[in-house]
């Protein structure tokens, strides 16, 4: 074999920010590529062909549609589509001019150029094979090419023999810096190797039992041919997404069209497809292959074919996957590679029949008889590491995670045989499902370290750094993938994966930005699945950044997407979230029927983790409708779904939701044992964002009971792991419990600046509910500064936002700080009706904290227009309030009932009774650092 060096050329035109790849078919605007459909650029292309001309509308649309007669609306459609994509140019004109019953015309100055690319390297082979047929001669369009490979037919259609489809590697260095000095991803010396997609072969055979040699043989081809490395392979699952968007036909060859969106959407530059034929055991079990090898970019197809036997699998598959090799230019494969890639294929046809039939159902969703088949896989053949990590899929998907990380951990240990990168990926696999983050980071990052033209390996690396609480080694590599060269860096899985990132780190604004972006991208490839999971990311945001008129038909149309995909665990979680949006807008009953949906498919489908999560999604449902009995019922059941399937994230969050009740039952033993336990279970899984959430609701039973300085660390430890995670939604929720521990010790000054601070990130981040919260916290602060006034004018909105999320705890909240501001203006009869709204609220939350509140609020209000007879009323409802909140250890509202209870008495003419009662609040909120009471006692008793 000869290398031969040659210089080969790029065909570009540039015409004012905009460059067109003539050989890539890709537009650029700068170093951004702008999506466009095939026959879009074909149209694009003609009319900067012919710039300055007018062409006629029937002649551009026989360029653009040379065999095909079209509508004249297909042309306009695309004219549209371009003007929208280029915008307008020199002086606000449109770079396409329209003659009006004419044609159209290419109005700016267009240059050409023709660029060398410097590295590119042609194989002389003087003997090479291209068709194997073993039983008879006959004519194929391989022969009558010759003995020419595939890159060499490429470069003879291109110029002279320089072979544009031939193997390319060029250098580019870049680096992409951390912000603030964080960590950064290095992409350096970018090795872009050629790309390869086995596309699936039909089964010609018309026999149903032989279907299962259509997933074998694809799988068995295309580790043949990612031996060695120098083929980039598209994964099975990304081939099976394809499809669910792009219709291949029956065809042993595709369209110009549909092979520039096959190319487009994987990101490859040759396919492979074909037919094979099983005789079946009366014709000797011979299995017969027809081959396709088909140049993406130029079209140029081979035909192979080669006959072997079922016993004989594993050799037909490589002798044919060695010409393959060699039509494209590779080579065989190193003799170093060919144990790891036997080690790669299943141990006998039988084997490989379950596990080819398992791989098929995991990739069409049905996890159910995937697990089936790959459980039997793995009992023929228990050394078989791919069967394994397949089997560890299939259980995570049904929720089984602790047999899923037994499985993931069963391939990690017998992966020694196999290829470096394979080894690597299975590896990855496992710790992310074992939860190993940081050491799934560090696989990842030397995956696409090693092999930075893989983008899948990219995007796993963002995943796990995610999963990590790496907020900015994220950004990092986000930015690393966006450089990466066209068609990667525009990919649209870039920005549902920062979208996903920007979710747990409920940075919702930037989630809904990523995610519509996704869809945009997604949907202008037609890449259907792809866009709806973009939905259901988009619709979350918009649900979170209080906007449900849009997140509704935004999750509705990806609810029908995933349906038509047959993505029904999708379909289940699109209307989960499509309750939550219904749950804050009060319809509690459509949020009830969307739930049970989703656990009606989630039953159907196996997915017990799912039905656990359905279950606690309907127990939040009952508590919030205050029934509290069937929400710690409903609760439990999810619990013990959690433990069946071993989620120790579920159990984690089934422990902090059962916490809640607790506490709303006034139970702050109970509550605080569970949220430790939770806080637990989270760091027991290394999901630092679960310990923060534990942290803050200790805090917050803390506070409650009088222990301030537990609560202040508590609330310091929940900030600084928020910090380090970059979730600021919870670090605006560490600085208000930060505010409420200053508020209690009397530091208004630091309690301002806390709920200031926490405001203005809810704000930012776009969570209108806790920005009303935070708006309702410092309007207690101006009161007690002596600013009612400025209190007011803070309510109304923090009102109204909390009814419109139907938050019966947070709106009882602003109207009980509603009534103390009218008390304070000395309003009466405006403090009544919020006083007397709070109770009500109270009542429907069937908070006893919230209860107590508003009993407190209202007493007060009472006594001040109730005269005498008032006064003994309030008095009497207030030391029932101190009594309860004494007995169930809320010291905060005991403090709180007492120096109301103090005032009220003073008030009425009793001084002894009422200092007395002051006099012991002062004492003991001194002793417990509660500088707030304390302060207002002495004050009450003068």
């Amino acid at each position: 074999m000869n290398a031969i060096n040659l210089q080969a050329t790029k065909h570009f035109y540039e015409f004012g920010p905009f460059r067109i790849d003539v050989t890539d078919r890709l537009l650029f605007r700068g170093a951004s590529a702008v999506p466009l459909t095939p026959k879009a650029f074909d149209t694009l292309l003609v009319l900067v062909e012919a710039a300055g001309h007018i062409l006629e509308k029937d002649d551009l649309m026989k360029k653009v549609w040379p065999d095909t007669i079209v509508e004249e609306n297909n042309l306009t459609q695309n004219i549209s589509a371009l003007r929208k994509a280029l915008g307008q140019g020199v002086d606000e004109k449109p770079f396409i001019e329209t003659l009006p019953r004419r044609g159209y015309r290419f109005i700016a100055a267009v240059r050409e150029r023709w660029e060398e690319i410097p590295e590119l390297i042609v194989r002389e082979r003087t003997k090479s094979t291209v068709i194997v047929e073993e039983e008879e001669e006959t004519e194929t369009p391989a022969k009558v090419l010759g003995n020419l490979t595939l890159a060499q037919v490429s470069a003879a259609l291109l110029a002279l023999a320089v072979a544009a489809g031939a193997i390319a590697y060029y250098a580019r260095s870049r680096r992409v810096s951390g912000e603030d000095g964080n960590p950064s991803l290095a992409v350096t010396a970018l090795r872009r190797r050629p790309a390869v997609a086995v596309l699936g072969l039909k089964n010609l055979s018309g026999r149903s039992d032989a279907a299962w040699l259509s997933t074998a043989l694809s799988e068995m081809l295309t580790s043949e041919l990612g031996a060695g490395a120098q083929l980039r392979t598209i994964p099975g699952e990304n081939i099976a997404r394809l499809k669910l968007d792009v219709p291949l036909g029956e065809s042993d060859s595709l369209a110009p069209d549909t092979l520039s969106r096959v190319r487009t959407a994987l990101g490859t530059d040759y396919v492979v497809l074909g037919s094979f034929t099983d005789l079946g055991p009366d014709d000797g079990g011979k299995i017969r292959l027809d081959l396709r090898l088909q140049d993406a970019r130029q079209g140029v197809t081979l035909a192979f074919a080669g006959t072997g036997t079922e016993s004989g699998l594993f050799d037909l598959v490589s002798h044919v996957g060695t010409q393959l090799r060699n039509a494209i230019g590779v080579g065989d494969v190193p003799a170093a590679e060919s144990a790891a890639v036997r080690a790669e294929l299943p141990s006998s046809p039988e084997v490989a029949k379950l596990y080819a039939g398992g791989l098929a159902r995991l990739r069409v969703f049905d996890l159910l008889r995937a697990r089936d088949a790959l459980e039997d896989a793995v009992a023929a053949d228990p050394q078989f590491p791919l069967a394994h990590s397949a089997l560890a899929a299939a259980y995570s998907g049904l929720g089984y995670d602790g047999k899923a990380e037994e499985e993931a951990k069963k391939a990690f240990d017998l992966s020694g045989s196999l290829n470096r990168e394979e080894r690597l990926v299975i590896e990855g696999r496992y710790r992310f499902i074992s939860n190993q983050w940081d050491q799934g980071v560090e696989v990842y990052r030397t995956l696409f370290g090693l092999f930075p033209d893989n983008l899948d390996y990219g995007i796993d690396l963002v995943d796990c750094e995610s999963m990590a609480g790496k907020g900015a080694e994220v950004q990092a590599t986000l930015a690393a993938l966006r450089q990466l060269p066209p068609p990667g860096g525009q990919d649209a899985r870039i920005d549902l994966a920062e979208a996903n990132w920007a979710e747990s780190v409920s940075d919702f604004k930037r989630e809904g930005l990523s995610a519509s972006k996704a869809v945009e991208r997604a949907q202008s490839l037609g890449e259907r699945l792809l866009a709806a999971q973009a939905q259901l990311a988009l619709g979350t945001a918009q649900w979170k950044l209080g906007q449900p008129q849009q997140a509704l038909p935004t999750l509705k149309d990806a609810q029908d997407a995933f349906e038509s995909d047959g993505d029904r665990s999708s379909v289940a979680e699109a209307l989960e979230v499509t309750a939550g949006v219904l749950r804050d807008q009060g319809d509690l009953a459509g949020a009830r029927q969307k739930d049970e949906q989703g656990l009606q498919i989630r039953r159907a489908t196996g997915d017990q983790g799912g039905v656990a999560a359905s279950l606690n999604e309907l127990a939040l449902l009952k508590w919030q409708q205050g029934d509290l009995d069937g929400a710690k019922k409903m609760y439990d059941q999810a619990l013990t779904s959690f433990r069946e399937v071993g989620d120790q994230n579920g159990i984690g969050n089934a422990l902090n939701n059962q916490a809640n009740i607790f506490y709303d039952e006034g139970d702050l033993g109970a509550a605080l044992r569970m949220y430790e336990a939770s806080s637990a279970k989270f760091a027991e899984i290394g999901d630092k964002g679960g310990q923060t959430l534990g942290l803050l609701n200790i805090g917050l039973v803390l506070l409650s009971q009088g222990d301030l300085a537990g609560a202040r660390t508590r609330y310091q430890k929940a900030l600084d792991l928020a910090g380090e995670l970059g979730t600021r939604s919870q670090r605006a929720t560490a600085l208000a419990g930060l505010g409420d521990v200053a508020y209690m010790q009397g530091d208004l000054a630091e309690a301002e600046r806390n709920y200031a601070e926490a405001l203005s990130i809810r704000q930012e981040l776009g969570e209108q509910g806790a920005a009303a919260e935070a708006a309702v916290e410092l309007a207690q602060v101006s009161i007690d500064e002596g600013h009612a006034d400025q209190a007011l004018s803070r309510l109304p909105a923090a009102i109204d936002e909390a009814r419109r999320e139907d938050q019966p705890v947070d709106e009882a909240a602003a109207s009980v700080t509603l009534a103390r501001v009218y008390l304070e203006l000395r309003n009466p009869a405006e403090a009544r009706k919020a006083a007397a709204q709070a109770s009500t609220l109270a009542d429907k939350a069937h908070s006893l904290p919230t209860r107590l509140d508003a009993q407190i609020v209202s007493a007060r209000v009472v006594a001040a227009s109730g005269g005498i007879e008032g006064a003994r009323e309030a008095a009497s409802s207030l030391t029932a309030a101190r009594a309860e909140a004494e007995k169930l250890g809320f010291t905060d509202r005991a403090f709180e009932a007492g120096v109301a209870l103090g005032a009220v008495e003073i008030g009425a003419g009793d001084r002894s009774s009422g200092r007395e009662v002051l006099s012991a609040v002062e004492k003991a909120a001194n002793q417990k650092g509660f500088g707030l009471f304390a302060r207002k006692a002495a004050q009450s008793a003068q």
